[in-house]
Parts: structure tokens; sequence; C-alpha cells
């Protein structure tokens, strides 16, 4: 995108094996499934000059697996990697952000062929390269990285991140699926679909947070609209920043016409951020009343309601026993699919980089993004 962003690296020498100095920035994560105020949340944050906020780029987890343990990387471990980004970056625009491709990639080669490094250590010198568009982050001390995806395998993250801090974001379940049902975009949306992808992210989030409650936030959508300040407060204290030093959010409107994406896709994108360049609206919280149909609001409760109540979260109108268990043998064959593909997408963990490349690839050209001479 021709923005140059470099930052300097130093090694030291120890029995004459090189080692690459660790960037010394915390690491944070926002997780949560989409929908419930992870990407607001995450713009923000990038308005404190301490925090250097990121986008959706799945690389860390993506390779996790793969190179949690190396610590000579090669020329062709970071091609790979830069490679996995720019694909994952058509169906997940770095909007916001600035990357120099090819600079930051020769960086990072001459970065690993020094000597050696962690992982952790890689994916920070990475994201110091992602400059946040018309900020100045050189001076923060903190990376926070928002992923919805990381949910589904929080545990393998504070496996190998134990220093990391979790801030986990729950939104209302039928104003999750109301947002996937009117704005669908590379998934479903069905309802019974929607209601059990947020049952079963959240129940995975939930066991990850009673687990480790020191190293979780669990945050409302509702109470960060309602309560903006009080809400804020709690995150700047979990995350140990001055509250004082956070400058005004940026809501500032995204020209997604000049975005490099297929026309069919721009229409979402639009929607997107012209959403995000909106205060957060108070008014919308409990849209689904009105805008889901009741039989959309009694699937949504049957599938989600007796494991929502922890959040804070009841019923609409109770659903007599027997229709629930009408709602689940109609809906069976589109409950089980999103049940699967859950489960699915949790494997791909431990499936090989090189795999998942491929068939990332293959679905980026099947979603009509690339061409194979793209890739």
């Amino acid at each position: 995108m021709g923005i140059t962003f470099c930052n300097p690296h130093f090694v030291f020498y120890t029995h004459s094996i090189i080692v690459v100095e660790p960037i010394n920035k915390q690491l944070h994560f926002i997780i949560g499934i989409g929908r419930s105020g992870t990407t607001i949340l995450n713009k923000i944050l990038n308005s404190h000059p301490s925090i250097h906020s990121l986008p959706e780029a799945n690389f860390l987890l993506f390779f996790l697996n793969d190179y949690k343990n190396v610590t000579r990387f090669t020329k062709e471990n970071i091609e790979l990697m830069f490679q996995q980004i720019k694909i994952f970056s058509l169906s997940h625009p770095l909007v916001g952000w600035e990357l120099d491709m090819e600079n930051a990639k020769q960086n990072l080669i001459d970065i690993v062929s020094k000597g050696e490094l962690s992982y952790a250590t890689l994916c920070k010198t990475i994201y110091s390269e992602i400059k946040v568009t018309g900020k100045d982050k050189s001076n923060a001390t903190m990376l926070i990285d928002k992923n919805p995806a990381f949910t589904l395998s929080v545990d393998q993250l504070e496996k190998h991140f134990p220093e990391s801090k979790f801030i986990l974001l729950v939104r209302d379940y039928r104003a999750n699926v109301l947002s996937r049902k009117q704005n669908a975009y590379l998934k479903s949306p069905l309802v019974p679909y929607n209601a059990t992808r947020w049952r079963v992210f959240n129940l995975i989030a939930n066991k990850f947070y009673q687990k480790h409650k020191s190293k979780v936030l669990l945050l409302r959508y509702e109470d960060l609209v309602s309560e903006y300040d009080a809400s804020m407060k709690k995150v700047f204290a979990f995350l140990n920043v001055k509250e004082e030093d956070m400058k005004e959010t940026d809501l500032s409107k995204v020209d997604v016409s000049k975005m490099e994406i297929a026309n069919e896709h721009k229409k979402y994108f639009s929607k997107k951020y012209e959403d995000l360049s909106k205060p957060i609206n108070t008014k919308r919280v409990n849209a689904w009343q009105t805008e889901l149909s009741k039989e959309d609001i009694a699937e949504c409760d049957t599938i989600c309601a007796s494991f929502a109540k922890v959040f804070g979260y009841t019923e609409f109108t109770p659903v007599p026993f027997f229709k629930k268990i009408g709602i689940i043998l109609k809906n069976i064959f589109i409950i089980i699919p999103s049940y699967l593909d859950i489960k699915k997408d949790q494997l791909l963990y431990h499936v090989s980089a090189k795999t998942k490349m491929n068939a990332l690839i293959k679905r980026h050209e099947t979603l009509g993004f690339i061409k194979r001479s793209d890739s």
C-alpha cells in the first residue's frame, strides 16, 4: 500500500549464537463471537496512545501449531506467513491500518537471518510493521489482537502466550443472530445456524473464563453501550493503562470504493464500516424484539436460553417444552452442520500450515477474491 513502517531491531551475542532481542510490548487478545462488539472495542482502544490495536489478521493462530517451538526461522517460513496475510486480507481487509507487505517481509527475512527468536517475538515484530492510519503508535507499549475466530482455540493461545490477557465480549444471542441475518457474509444467515454458533462459541469462551478469571475480563456489549464510561474504566484497569491518556475515539468514515475488493463484496464492507463510523447506538440494543419474527425469537430461545442465563440473558417469552422439541427436530439438519462447522474450525489448528494455505487459496478462489495466478 506504499507505506513503509519500520522499527529498529537489535541483536546481542551469547556463545556465538545471535539472539534477536524481544520486542518489549505486551500482547493481549479480544475474543468473542463476531457481531458482539469486538470491532468497535478495537477501534476505541486504538484511540489510546499506549495501545496498538490490530486488524483481524489471523496469522498468529494459523501458524502457531507449526511454529510454536521454532527458534530458527527461514526465508521460506516468512514468505509463507506473508502469503497468508495477503490472501486472508482479501476477505478481511486492513481497513484503518496500512502494511507495506514487501518491505515488511524483507525486514522480517533480514531479522530471522541474524539468529534465533521465539514465535511470540516473530509475531510481535510483524504486528509492529502494521501502521494505524493517521495515528503514531511508535510509543505504544501494548498490542491488542482482536480475532473472534481465536475464541475456538483460546486454550492454545493461553498455553503459548501465558502472560497475555483476554477481553471476552458477549452480546445478547438474539441481537447477534439478527445482525447475522441482516448482514450475512461468508456464513449462512439462517437463525438456527447462527443461534447454534452463538451457543457453542460462548460455551467455549465461558469455560475458559471460569478457569482463568484473573486473565479474562468479561464484558457484555449491552453494558458497553449503556454504561460506556464505567465499562471502559474496567477495560483500562484490566489492561493497566491510564484512562486519562485516552484520546477521542476516531469515527471517521472509510472510503470502501478505494479498497481492493471484488465488487460483489463491497456492499457488505460499505455497510460494516459505515456503521462503525457512527456513535454507539443504544436504540439498537433491543432491535431484535421487533425485527426478528416470533418464530425467530422462539428458535433463538430454544437453542440458547438455557445457557445464556449465565450472562444475564433470559427468554423473551417462555417456549413450551414440546414446542422446543418440535423446533429442534424441524431444524436438526441446520443445527448439526453449524456445530460441525465449528468443530472443523477447531480441528484446523492441528492441520499443517501448508495444507491450510492450500485450502485458504481454494476458498478465496471460490469466493471470487483471487484467481490462481494472483496467489
